[in-house]
């Protein structure tokens, strides 16, 4: 049995708005769980984070969608809909294709970071071979070989779309039978969030670049 979760607030459809306060009550809560039963344990859990795909073959669609972090709306870019994008599950020797496309006013990009692959399938426009992005309702098809196994990242090399959501996690088994067994599996994803425009956070510590510093 087996619950890879990455830590979402708030998932897309939940209606739930958590302030930094709510956020840390959350977690002192969680730690309650450990006195509960697996079931319940494992159906509380169910609640967090982004899908989990799997197989040798993903449909994704890059858009946006307002979320509410802090109090304020925000616009998010999103994953089929999901903020962190949901996690894509490889194993060691198969070969993937992802259908990537892109439902945004502007051109985008997926980069898989860290994985070793064909230089056009690496989904750096101007840096992979005959890539130049994806444009505004169009779709592009990553195909590669997995070569390799451990746990990795997807995110935009397209302006600040990564800063706004558009990343996600990738975990690959391994060929070979783990050496290491669990009871659960964890996917844990760090990131942070702002509600102002990722442009102007860049404008203004490009002008002063410790601006941040002081509880702007």
């Amino acid at each position: 049995e087996e619950i890879n979760m990455t830590t979402k607030y708030p998932y897309p459809g939940a209606g739930v708005c958590l302030s930094r306060r709510r956020f840390v009550q959350g977690i002192a809560a969680g730690s309650a769980l450990v006195g509960l039963s697996p079931s319940v344990l494992y159906a509380a859990l169910q609640q967090q984070g982004p899908q989990t795909l799997r197989g040798n073959t993903f449909n994704l669609t890059i858009g946006e969608q307002q979320v509410n972090f802090t109090g304020s709306s925000a616009r998010a870019t999103t994953v089929n809909g999901s903020l962190p994008a949901p996690v894509l599950r490889w194993r060691e020797g198969d070969t993937v294709t992802l259908n990537v496309t892109n439902m945004l006013a502007e051109d985008s990009s997926i980069h898989w970071h860290g994985i070793i692959l064909p230089s056009a399938m690496d989904g750096v426009p101007g840096i992979a071979t005959g890539f130049h992005g994806i444009k505004p309702g169009e779709t592009f098809s990553y195909r590669f070989p997995i070569l390799q196994s451990g746990t990795y990242w997807y995110h935009s090399h397209s302006g600040f779309q990564e800063q706004t959501g558009l990343y996600g996690a990738i975990v690959i088994d391994p060929a070979d039978p783990d050496p290491f067994s669990a009871d659960r599996d964890y996917v844990v994803m760090l990131s942070d969030w702002s509600d102002e425009d990722p442009n102007d956070i860049y404008h203004k510590l490009k002008k002063l670049s410790h601006y941040y510093n002081f509880n702007e």
